[in-house]
């Protein structure tokens, strides 16, 4: 509530004298008007009145000379004559006006048309309505919405009316003047008898209240000085009781002063304690929730503003799907029958993000308000790296399995392939001497057929046991891709799904990998054949797409992709999704949700991660139920080149002729693999670490060219080194290289001057054409 300021003393005196003063002068005034200013109006409206009957009278002696005139002449029937004379004495009348102050004239006909007016009227056509009065009538009217006292008289023989009038304003200006001259004398006589009291009251009593209500305001600043005075009225009483007061306060103040210095102290140390202690602290109201107190570990933990924290309540941190149990722990140690630390409670962080705190709390009461006092200990981290280990449990585990399952499948295949070779091979024979009309011929066959599919299985068990990639050559997945979709086992998938749409996009500069390109193509299609399975029969899709793909920081899905240079298959269907207790056991041998006998033998996906992780490759998966799955797998890209006669077209189109080139890029990987591009094109390479390094490099010596990596962690990236270099070499020519699509670092970059961009991973093309076009550029 904002306080009122209080009346000062001086002032309330003297508007205690003043309100009585005004009065007597209001009362003097309405006197002085009513008894001097009615005798004043009634004697200056009887000479008005008089010469408005005066003008008025002239006006119609007017007329009437004039009418005599024509009488003389007997010239009454000339109408000529009659108008000149008319507008003669129209002109006559409007003279009037100068004999009389204030007065106006006009001449009326008798059907309201105003003939002739001594002053400009406000009408273009102005019309008057008069009625016959008596010879002697004043009267107050309103012409054209103006306020006049008039008096007017009829001429019968030209049907006029001889008006003269007075506007309100003009007859009521010496009243008004004499009004203003009472009321000025009057309150100048009361403000002279004002000022001799104010002077009366500042001297005997403001001023000695003024020192008083210094020497208070001091006290209340610690001076705690006395005032000396030699009257002994009521004024020097109240100063000799002000010196006593003051001389109490001065010895309660000492007093108080000791023990706000100890209270200090001790809330300093307090304090300390609160602010410095590396756990979180939060001071939070049970009735309202909301937090009074939180120390600075608790605001870094959580990422706001220790004024925004205190504004908050306990379930503005938490969120909405833990706050029931959140709620209810609260409650409880409120009431001190709850468990004293609660474990793994999230907290929301102000920009979004979610940590797991351990809370010990302890019920207090705080200025009266009860409270519950809460420490914080952040143990996201150790969240993290249990999950994590866990992670790497499961995979170790999947692969153990998967190992024993490849050497049991190993065993076991061994086995089978010497049963089933009777199997296969006998009913062969037996159908070569059997003749065609046999009623044996059918049952041989089938068992025939299903020798072959066991014999296929047996394939697949000895391909997931021998887990080692026994040819390794280089080749490329755009082959492997090409090669399949045009091979008898596609043509073959086909005729069972002949609805199923399958899209290709592969591209164009895929990089080379190596591998086994038998081992590839089986991993291709059985991707597509579970992909197909998967789809609607009647209007399914299937994407088979390749890409290059530069990771500079590990990938986390199904498996977790270390950084590095991939060449990515990617096989992608809209059918009806993996649910996610599947998908942990997608890879696993005969874990199949195929049609069993027409689309495999159950060891299609095992076959797959087996042929990924031979290639030192890795897998991620992702699916949604009824929208469809995504596998994409890693291959590592490989330098080796595929066809002699090609490096040597590049190496010719692309040479260099000894240029220095400095490569700058803080993976080792990536210097080693530009370097060795570069020096088989011919140029002198040197690299650089960092961009600090690189900066050193560059004001010791020089280079025609840089090649300048965008993101370099955790040092300068690519533009800051090359803003850097340009000041001590202005034209320096550069080329920025990043595994991420251009962005506004990368623009930046190059409107300084680095005009070619490479998109990692390098190819001998890519980097060599943007090479030769920078150093040939202008």
């Amino acid at each position: 509530m904002k306080k009122e300021t209080p009346v000062p003393f001086q002032k309330r005196i003297l508007l205690a004298i003043l309100l009585p003063v005004l009065a007597v002068g209001i009362v003097i005034c309405l006197v002085s008007t009513t008894l001097i200013t009615a005798p004043i109006f009634d004697d200056i409206q009887a000479r008005i009145d008089s010469e408005l009957k005066h003008a008025s009278n002239m006006a119609l002696q007017i007329c009437e000379n004039h009418l005599n005139y024509l009488l003389d002449l007997r010239l009454e029937d000339d109408r000529e004559m009659n108008n000149a004379l008319k507008i003669e004495a129209a002109k006559e009348i409007k003279a009037i006006t100068s004999r009389f102050k204030g007065i106006q004239m006009m001449v009326v006909s008798g059907d309201g048309r105003v003939l002739e007016a001594s002053e400009a009227l406000a009408e273009a056509k102005p019309h008057l309505s008069l009625v016959k009065q008596k010879r002697d009538d004043i009267r107050n009217l309103s012409f054209w919405g103006n306020p006049v006292r008039t008096h007017y008289l009829y001429f019968p023989f030209w049907d006029w009316y001889v008006v003269g009038y007075i506007h309100e304003k003009d007859y009521q200006a010496p009243l008004v003047m004499a009004r203003r001259i009472i009321y000025t004398g009057t309150f100048g006589v009361l403000a002279a008898i004002w000022l001799v009291l104010l002077v009366v009251v500042r001297n005997l009593i403001s001023t000695p209240l003024r020192r008083l209500a210094n020497a208070t305001r001091k006290v209340a600043d610690g001076d705690f000085s006395m005032l000396s005075t030699s009257r002994s009225d009521e004024i020097g009483q109240v100063v000799d009781t002000f010196n006593t007061m003051v001389g109490g306060l001065e010895r309660k103040n000492r007093e108080v002063s000791d023990l706000i210095g100890a209270l200090k102290e001790s809330e300093k140390r307090y304090r300390d304690i609160f602010n410095g202690a590396s756990e979180g602290i939060l001071v939070a109201e049970v009735a309202t929730k909301r937090f009074r107190y939180a120390n600075p570990a608790i605001c870094r933990m959580l990422g706001y503003p220790e004024a925004t924290l205190t504004a908050m309540h306990v379930q503005d941190i938490h969120p909405k799907e833990d706050l029931p149990r959140i709620l209810a722990n609260f409650g409880q140690q409120a009431r001190g029958n709850g468990k004293s630390m609660v474990s793994d409670i999230p907290c929301t962080c102000s920009d979004g993000s979610v940590i797991f705190v351990d809370i010990k709390a302890t019920p207090v009461i705080f200025d009266g308000v009860g409270c519950n006092l809460g420490f914080f200990t952040d143990v996201t981290a150790r969240r993290t790296a249990s999950a994590e280990r866990k992670e790497l449990e499961n995979r170790l585990h999947r692969s153990e399995k998967m190992e024993a399952i490849g050497l049991l499948a190993g065993g076991v295949a061994h086995d089978l392939n010497n049963i089933l070779s009777g199997l296969v091979s006998y009913p062969e024979l037996l159908l070569m001497d059997l003749p065609e009309e046999s009623p044996l011929h059918g049952p041989i066959r089938t068992i025939e057929n299903s020798g072959k599919r066991a014999a296929a299985i047996v394939q697949d068990l000895l391909t997931l046991a021998r887990r080692g990639v026994a040819v390794s050559q280089v080749t490329n997945l755009n082959r492997i891709v090409t090669d399949y979709l045009q091979s008898p086992e596609h043509e073959k998938l086909k005729t069972y799904h002949r609805n199923v749409i399958i899209d290709v996009n592969l591209e164009d500069s895929l990089l080379d990998i190596k591998g086994s390109p038998i081992h590839l193509s089986k991993t291709v299609m059985n991707l597509v054949s579970n992909a197909a399975e998967a789809t609607d029969p009647a209007k399914g899709a299937i994407t088979l797409s390749t890409r290059n793909q530069y990771v500079d920081r590990p990938i986390r899905g199904y498996d977790e992709v270390r950084e590095g240079d991939y060449a990515v298959l990617t096989v992608t269907d809209d059918g009806i999704g993996i649910a996610a207790e599947d998908l942990k056991r997608v890879f696993e041998p005969f874990y199949s949700k195929k049609v069993m006998g027409r689309s495999g033998t159950g060891l299609g996906m095992a076959v797959v991660w087996g042929t990924v992780k031979d290639h030192n490759g890795y897998i991620d998966v992702v699916s949604i139920q009824n929208r469809g799955t995504t596998f994409e797998l890693y291959f590592p890209v490989t330098r080796e080149i595929r066809v002699a006669d090609t490096e040597t077209r590049l190496v010719k189109d692309f040479a260099g002729n000894g240029q220095k080139i400095l490569v700058v890029d803080d993976i080792p990987d990536q210097r080693e693999i530009a370097t060795r591009i570069l020096s088989r094109l011919g140029y002198a390479v040197e690299s650089a670490a960092s961009g600090e390094a690189a900066i050193e490099y560059m004001q010791s010596g020089g280079a025609d060219l840089l090649i300048l990596d965008m993101i370099m962690d955790p040092g300068m990236d690519g533009l800051d080194t090359y803003r850097q270099i340009l000041k001590f070499h202005p034209n320096q020519k550069a080329i920025i290289a990043s595994g991420f699509s251009e962005n506004d670092r990368v623009r930046e970059a190059q409107r300084l001057g680095a005009r070619q961009y490479v998109k990692k991973p390098y190819t001998l093309e890519s980097i060599g054409l943007a090479v030769k076009t920078e150093l040939n550029s202008g």
